[in-house]
């Protein structure tokens, strides 16, 4: 398997702000070895490890996170919203994660997020080199997007590199795109997946991956059906599994 049967949703998002160092750091802690997080791009092309386009639901401003740049960005509370304790968390760039990431010997899937007011094209060549500069590990990072140029350019440019398909509902046309960039997996919103999607994507040599599974009964009926791993917001619901 290239991941792990439990990666921690933005770093365990209902036990610590998410994506946040204090996320990734109890998901190390609570013995998980992979993680899920978005790659998003600031105003001045500053990548960072932010998941919405908006500033208002994880932060104290409001906006849009490309009407900032990393010298506002930096100074800006992302750990409050989800409880006092946790003001003194800060946005973190990609490669201060990738680094983080690195020391606690986590796995990684990343998301590429591509929200309107930028292209595939403006992202990926940062995230090539921060990806070349930070990570060690190659055999323990999945890249996903819901972007399909993303993946073709990556697909393009590093042709090795592990590729994820991402959907919310998987699309009957899934294996053209497949065929394209060659991926070593597919993950969707595990609501949507039936057992014939899962027997032919295992059928194709692909891993089958679902989020953002919160329910420990919805877990285990996944595992049952072949999915190779659940990305969930709290590890601890399948402890002993």
């Amino acid at each position: 398997m290239r991941a792990d049967r439990i990666i921690a949703h933005r770093g365990c998002s209902l036990l610590r702000p998410e994506n946040t160092r204090s996320a990734f750091i109890h998901t190390q802690e609570l013995g998980i070895r992979w993680v899920e997080t978005d790659v998003n791009r600031l105003g001045d092309g500053t990548l960072v490890v932010f998941h919405d386009d908006h500033l208002g639901r994880l932060t104290p401003a409001d906006g849009r996170l490309a009407e900032v740049n990393w010298s506002t960005a930096k100074d800006l509370d992302v750990g409050s919203h989800f409880g006092a304790e946790f003001s003194d968390e800060r946005m973190m760039t990609l490669r201060d994660t990738l680094a983080l990431l690195h020391e606690l010997n986590l796995g990684l899937n990343l998301e590429v997020k591509v929200y309107a007011h930028y292209r595939a094209e403006d992202v990926v060549p940062d995230i090539i080199a921060a990806l070349e500069d930070e990570w060690h590990d190659w055999e323990r990072l999945i890249i996903s997007s819901f972007n399909p140029q993303v993946l073709r350019l990556l697909h393009q440019a590093r042709p090795t590199w592990s590729l994820g398909l991402l959907f919310e509902k998987i699309p009957d046309d899934w294996q053209s795109l497949a065929a394209e960039v060659q991926p070593v997996s597919v993950h969707c919103h595990y609501a949507w997946l039936r057992q014939p999607q899962v027997d032919a994507i295992k059928a194709q040599g692909l891993e089958i991956y679902c989020y953002t599974v919160n329910d420990r009964k919805a877990g285990i009926m996944l595992w049952d059906m072949g999915v190779d791993g659940v990305i969930t917001d709290n590890p601890n619901l399948f402890a002993g599994l």
